[in-house]
């Protein structure tokens, strides 16, 4: 990769970055000077960028946020991996007005990245209060199995088998942000279980991406009763959390969670083999490689990137996730179906080291 392109990948980053922190602000106060540090750092990099290399740049921070709406990163000067993002990729989603999965996954490359390192954060802490590997796996499912309760039932809730879980993970939660509430409802898809909105210029739209024709919708009438896990968690823990319980489900193996990044776990094989997994759920192959790489680095032996068949099934993902990772990464990406068939320690490893 070229210097320039890397260049341009970091100004992406930052712009991605700064439409998180922007949404993390009340919508009444977004816009209101002084702008968030981070959006103000994305536009001054992306007009010096302009300057310097003859482009088109943003008039302001209003303008910018256009061109993460309306704008493909290929229609804003920059010099990008061939295949680095899919086609048609938005930072802003354009009929929802909400941060694309994209912009979350761009925003959480490289060591100062948001927000799947503020989810780490938040599970680091919960780790910490739960005390036992066990209890913490415990609070880690009920949070995956419940990123959004549009009504939570206190009776549930403090039932003797969830009482404990519940009172460790209840300080994870908030009301729903105000911009999800619609005619006095707040709604979540039934499909990736995330918040959604009923009616936008493009139809139903939720926060996993689920397909036009999968949009079941789950409404509350009581939106001040519903709460949600922040945004990092429903994303990064709880979107691709259903597809890593069924996987472990299917292994006969040991499995155990590492206490490193998003759900590592370990495996150990009855011939002693080990091996180690983190299941994803990205729409973007070419920053989840990077960010599989940087993992993988972390945790210091090769790493297997396990994600839905549907997105290992999806034209020209898998050649783009191996485009896109470093020459010395240890890494391979197979789909749930492959990952969990008898014998997957024999397949071939696609090592780039």
């Amino acid at each position: 990769m070229t210097e320039d392109k890397r260049t341009d990948i970091d100004l992406l980053v930052g712009v991605a970055r700064g439409v998180i922190e922007l949404t993390s602000i009340a919508r009444s106060s977004a816009f209101r000077l002084p702008y968030p540090s981070r959006v103000q750092l994305a536009l001054d990099q992306m007009v010096l960028s302009g300057i310097t290399q003859g482009h088109p740049v943003p008039a302001g921070v209003p303008d910018l946020m256009s061109w993460c709406r309306e704008r493909g990163p290929e229609e804003w000067g920059l010099e990008l991996p061939d295949g680095f993002l899919i086609a048609g990729a938005r930072l802003i989603h354009p009929t929802a007005g909400e941060p694309t999965r994209t912009c979350a996954e761009l925003a959480s490359l490289g060591p100062h990245g948001v927000p799947e390192q503020e989810a780490e954060t938040l599970l680091a802490g919960l780790a910490g209060a739960c005390g036992t590997e066990e209890r913490f796996a415990a609070c880690r499912d009920f949070l995956i199995r419940r990123p959004v309760m549009l009504r939570p039932d206190p009776m549930e809730l403090l039932r003797p088998t969830t009482a404990q879980t519940w009172s460790l993970v209840k300080g994870l939660y908030s009301a729903v942000p105000d911009r999800f509430l619609s005619d006095g409802l707040v709604h979540c898809c039934t499909g990736c279980g995330l918040l959604a909105k009923s009616v936008t210029a493009g139809g139903p739209w939720c926060e996993g991406g689920c397909p036009p024709g999968d949009h079941k919708l789950e409404t509350t009438h009581e939106p001040q009763s519903a709460l949600a896990l922040p945004l990092a968690l429903r994303l990064f823990l709880a979107l691709p959390g259903r597809t890593e319980q069924a996987v472990r489900s299917r292994l006969t193996d040991q499995v155990e969670l590492l206490p490193l990044s998003l759900g590592v776990h370990r495996i150990t094989g009855q011939d002693v083999t080990v091996r180690a997994f983190q299941v994803h759920d990205r729409v973007q192959p070419g920053p989840a490689a990077l960010r599989a790489a940087e993992v993988a680095a972390l945790l210091g032996r090769p790493l297997d990137i396990v994600v839905p068949d549907g997105v290992a099934a999806r034209p020209g993902y898998r050649q783009q996730f191996d485009r896109a990772l470093p020459a010395d990464a240890q890494v391979r990406l197979l789909s749930a179906s492959d990952f969990t068939a008898p014998g997957p320690a024999g397949r071939p490893r696609r090592n780039h080291a």
